[in-house]
């Protein structure tokens, strides 16, 4: 006898079967919820640095403030952007290990970071394989970008930075033998320290490179053979732990000549209260007169908003970000290849920093600036405008 009470076995099936169906339907819906979401995997030294890192305090804003509204413009709709921040600290193994769980695990739309070059030189590897655009705010060695299609720079490279200080020393200040003294272990100080004595020597200058190992901490013997050289100028790119101890060291031995540096110089207070280097200038991202200049209305709100100093690693990780975002809102599109598409084909973005265009490669097209140090304080002495 039948038991009208039981579901047949074949209407059980298939009543399990469409069950199961429209539970698929839903995660479906639900995944399909899920990737409008613009993932953005942020790469930030928290720790480890000389200077307090703050910048995250302001993307973190920035998003919050665009969630609330809704989320971001992007072909047609509002989609919910998302950061996802992990900790790179000054090691490389760490950004390297920080950029393959924002890629594999959390899947990310885009990277933002790392900050220096010895880490974004290897993280965009990883990125390009992946096809995951890569964005740093400030690593400026030309091989973070340089044959990569997912690799873009929002800050200065190496070359422009050598142009604007051999162009401020041979012809600003009429400049015509300098010594540089550079930390031949790490890739930043290194090609630095070229780029300027290549644009240098183009324009008829002569240099002496003095290159030294890693912890050092006399330098005499090298400071002895560029004062012996005739130095009118020293260059000093190198990171500010080397850079103060470096510049006290000089003025003991007598050099009295003028000191330069690059943008690793930027954030460090130290250095802007020294009394060696006072009258010493150096190459810059971000001017400080420009707060809320930019005519984004963006910008007053940012600025105003913040209770994080106005630092330039702040400034430079919102241009990065705002690059991403405007890309996003190009493209249509929150898919990693497509954002690839919409940066590079970025052209006139307004960003703290100034104006930022890509002409298909990695390299930002913006300007660059030159900054003295007086009375404890930066002050813009020179602008490099954007080279196409």
């Amino acid at each position: 006898m039948r038991d009208r009470g039981r579901i047949p076995p074949l209407r059980a099936l298939a009543c399990s079967l469409v069950f199961f169906l429209l539970g698929l339907q839903a995660a479906c819906s639900r995944a399909g919820e899920a990737q409008e979401e613009l993932r953005i995997g942020l790469l930030a030294p928290l720790t480890g640095t000389v200077q307090p890192y703050t910048g995250h305090l302001r993307a973190e804003k920035l998003v919050d403030r665009l969630n609330a509204e809704g989320g971001l413009l992007v072909g047609g709709r509002k989609v919910r952007v998302r950061l996802l921040m992990e900790d790179t600290g000054m090691q490389v193994e760490l950004a390297l290990s920080a950029a393959a769980r924002l890629i594999r695990q959390e899947r990310v739309s885009v990277l933002v970071g790392p900050f220096f070059s010895r880490q974004a030189i290897l993280v965009a590897r990883m990125a390009e394989q992946a096809q995951v655009p890569m964005v740093t705010p400030s690593a400026s060695n030309p091989l973070v970008t340089q044959g990569r299609r997912f690799a873009f720079r929002v800050g200065l490279g190496d070359p422009l930075q050598g142009r604007l200080l051999a162009r401020l020393c041979f012809q600003d200040h009429g400049l015509r033998r300098v010594g540089v003294l550079f930390d031949e272990s790490d890739e930043y100080c290194r090609e630095l320290a070229r780029y300027f004595a290549e644009a240098f020597a183009r324009l008829g200058g002569t240099v002496r490179l003095e290159g030294y190992p890693a912890g050092l901490e006399d330098y005499s013997g090298h400071l002895g053979r560029i004062r012996s050289f005739g130095a009118q100028a020293l260059l000093l790119p190198n990171f500010t732990r080397d850079v103060v101890r470096q510049m006290v060291q000089a003025r003991e031995a007598g050099f009295g000549g003028l000191f330069l540096g690059g943008d690793s110089w930027e954030e460090d207070v130290v250095l802007r209260k020294l009394p060696q280097a006072q009258g010493a200038f150096f190459t810059a991202n971000y001017p400080p007169d420009r707060t809320g200049a930019c005519g984004r209305s963006e910008a007053v709100w940012f600025w105003t908003g913040a209770e994080v100093p106005q630092d330039t690693n702040g400034a430079m990780l919102l241009d990065a970000l705002g690059v991403v975002l405007a890309a996003a809102r190009a493209a249509g599109s929150v898919d990693p290849v497509a954002l690839r598409a919409g940066i590079a084909a970025l052209r006139g973005f307004e960003g703290f920093s100034g104006q930022v265009s890509f002409a298909g490669g990695g390299d930002a097209v913006r300007g660059a600036y030159a900054l003295a140090i007086e009375d404890g304080k930066w002050r813009c002495v020179g602008v490099l405008a954007p080279q196409h």
